[in-house]
């Protein structure tokens, strides 16, 4: 009985905590929001401002001022050529080492995950001497190559283990009706890796929007993608903090509509394989 009673408290006292952790979470979020229509007057009051007069000076700034929509297109253009270019490398290589007697596939699996530890600011020097020396500095291209060598590591890992959850009763009959190893990952295994690459795709867009060090770096002028942008908030006479709080949101907009669009096929490429018969 005691328990009894003390199960909705604890399921209340549950709730609550959830609750709690969620909004510490999107607290930042919402104050980016709501600091992005509020006035500079607002913004540099000693004491928060909660109710407020919504504005569009910040916005009309950033358009006016910053060709936003320039380097939005550079974003765009950046992470799908890498999303798609990264996938098109990625599931061939997990598939090979999911399926095939590679010697020393330990080894490799290892190599392939030091190559994620590798911090972008560590290499940024030499990339930047490289690109010169090739042709591509200043370039939407050398963006495209070098955001799709830093996550095709992670991107290998992780359809490695969604083609491991296959069975390889699927290769067997696929090779017994005449199948070669490509025409098996192409007709057996692209189909139902469909989950993982909509998973994998979600994450190495994010983390490819998201560059900032070396897209500050190898890329100036107009064809700067969205987040170096943030810099010119940094001004002689101070912080702009309501264009810097209106680009955030900007930047926000694509990922926030990406994730929500795919987040069914996200649900259940995150579970794909979580449950082993």
């Amino acid at each position: 009985m005691a328990e009894t009673r003390r199960k909705p408290w604890l399921e209340a006292a549950h709730v609550a905590a959830n609750v709690a952790l969620v909004a510490l979470f999107l607290f930042p979020l919402a104050w980016m929001i709501l600091g992005a229509f509020k006035s500079q007057a607002d913004l540099l009051s000693p004491s928060p401002v909660w109710f407020f007069t919504p504005t569009l000076e910040h916005w009309h700034f950033i358009f006016d001022n910053w060709n936003v929509e320039k380097h939005l297109v550079n974003s765009i253009i950046v992470s799908v050529a890498t999303t798609i270019l990264t996938l098109a490398l990625a599931l061939p290589a997990a598939y090979g080492l999911a399926r095939f007697p590679v010697k020393g596939k330990d080894a490799i699996t290892f190599e392939i995950l030091s190559l994620k530890m590798i911090p972008p600011i560590a290499a940024v020097v030499p990339l930047f001497i490289l690109a010169r020396q090739v042709g591509l500095y200043n370039t939407l291209a050398v963006l495209i190559l070098l955001n799709t060598a830093f996550q095709l590591p992670f991107a290998i890992l992780v359809l490695k283990s969604f083609v491991e959850e296959i069975p390889r009763e699927i290769d067997e009959a696929a090779t017994v009706d005449g199948c070669r190893p490509f025409s098996v990952l192409w007709r057996a295994i692209l189909p139902l890796s469909v989950p993982g690459l909509i998973c994998c795709a979600v994450f190495v867009f994010i983390f490819s929007w998201n560059e900032f060090m070396i897209a500050n770096t190898l890329v100036g002028g107009d064809l700067r993608p969205l987040p170096p942008i943030v810099g010119l908030a940094l001004t002689h006479r101070g912080i702009l903090w309501g264009p810097a709080l209106a680009l955030g949101v900007v930047v926000l907009l694509p990922v926030f509509a990406l994730t929500f669009s795919l987040s069914r096929y996200m649900a259940r490429g995150l579970t794909f394989g979580a449950v082993k018969g």
